[in-house]
């Protein structure tokens, strides 16, 4: 029998992919991204965040489905445990979708990540207001926070391996907790103690799993990884229960190198946490370099290939030796093929990428070989 990618990986780390809604609740998909087409068209989006177009939903059947039952012992959902799809107006929860994503889950006998309870971005607009439109109070928001704390915990507690508390909190301008004029009402109403709160409350709601406070571009960003060691160094000292950082790790070709993933994960092992890799793929561009233009679509030739299939085997290397002293636990890649990659279309309209380790149908790469042996 033809060996599984997760079993190469068995004595070091679980293995994981983020899953789209349409493999496990494809009407429920349809609605929620004709709900996000008119979303966009009334809200302005952040002068951050450059231009996007949303392509429309592809037809199964997925191979990505028997894929993702087949190489992967870990899973998450890219969008369906969000609190704007989990709590979307108040006293309402809808847990529909999921609730179908567990159920696959357990179907292919494979661990589950919950992405994520608290983030500045895809938060309900109605959490943040009083009953009369106005801005709630610190009390009000509390309350509800706890509250839809509590009630996640008591419906997947038992069904969650590990938990994305708190979702990008560090600011890319200064380093600290984003404020107010950062994007993040959280810390607005609440003020910096929300993020101890919630983990005290996670701690309380998800007893046996392990609690996340997960960033992007701390294994990049030299200034971002010390502002978030500073932030979990507090919170242990404090007793607050974070036990695990997560690294994003959304990288390209070239950066960075992988020292500097080495360095970051061993950072934040010296304080006794441990690390999980949550969202990794491996753009074949080097966007976003301060005085150059975005890179124009290219062809994904053997050789450039080749290239990429060499930095997974580097990097998956490392990922072994940081698994062997006990400190990385888990590496999920987001997405499962190509085809589905959020890169496509993104930072670029019109420009796919092909950043994972299955093409766009469905076969696998070089990486995935480089990453076996």
């Amino acid at each position: 029998m033809e060996k599984r990618l997760f079993e190469y990986f068995k004595d070091s780390f679980r293995l994981g992919a983020a899953v789209s809604g349409i493999l496990y609740d494809y009407e429920g998909a349809v609605k929620k991204h004709e709900k996000f087409l008119e979303f966009i068209k009334t809200h302005p989006k952040p002068e951050e965040i450059p231009d996007f177009k949303i392509p429309p939903l592809p037809k199964g059947p997925f191979i990505e489905s028997d894929i993702l039952a087949k190489h992967f012992n870990l899973v998450v959902a890219e969008n369906d445990t969000k609190m704007c799809n989990v709590f979307p107006s108040p006293n309402e929860y809808d847990f529909s979708s999921a609730d179908k994503f567990i159920e696959m889950a357990k179907k292919n006998g494979q661990a589950v990540r919950w992405h994520t309870l608290v983030w500045h971005n895809q938060s309900p607009k109605w959490i943040f207001e009083d009953e009369n439109g106005n801005k709630a109070s610190k009390e009000l928001l509390e309350n509800r926070l706890k509250d839809y704390i509590f009630a996640i915990g008591k419906r997947y507690a038992k069904d969650v391996c590990s938990v994305d508390v708190v979702n990008e909190c560090i600011s890319d301008k200064n380093f600290v907790l984003r404020d107010g004029n950062d994007h993040s009402k959280w810390f607005d109403i609440m003020g910096p103690e929300y993020v101890d709160k919630a983990f005290i409350w996670a701690k309380q709601a998800f007893p046996n799993s392990s609690l996340v406070i997960n960033d992007y571009n701390l294994e990049t960003m030299p200034p971002k990884r010390e502002g978030m060691y500073n932030l979990v160094k507090g919170m242990l000292e404090r007793g607050v229960p974070v036990d695990t950082v997560g690294l994003q790790m959304h990288i390209n070709l070239e950066n960075p190198p992988v020292s500097e993933i080495e360095k970051t994960i061993e950072l934040f092992g010296s304080l006794g946490l441990k690390v999980i890799v949550t969202e990794m793929d491996v753009s074949v561009y080097k966007d976003f370099q301060p005085g150059k233009e975005s890179e124009p679509r290219k062809e994904y030739t053997p050789e450039i290939l080749n290239v990429q299939a060499e930095r997974y085997r580097k990097i998956f290397d490392c990922f072994k030796k940081e698994a062997d002293k006990s400190i990385l636990q888990d590496v999920v890649l987001w997405g499962i093929t190509d085809r589905f990659s959020w890169k496509n279309d993104f930072p670029v309209p019109g420009r796919t990428d092909a950043p994972l380790l299955f093409d766009v149908n469905g076969n696998p790469k070089p990486a995935f070989y480089e990453i076996c042996k």
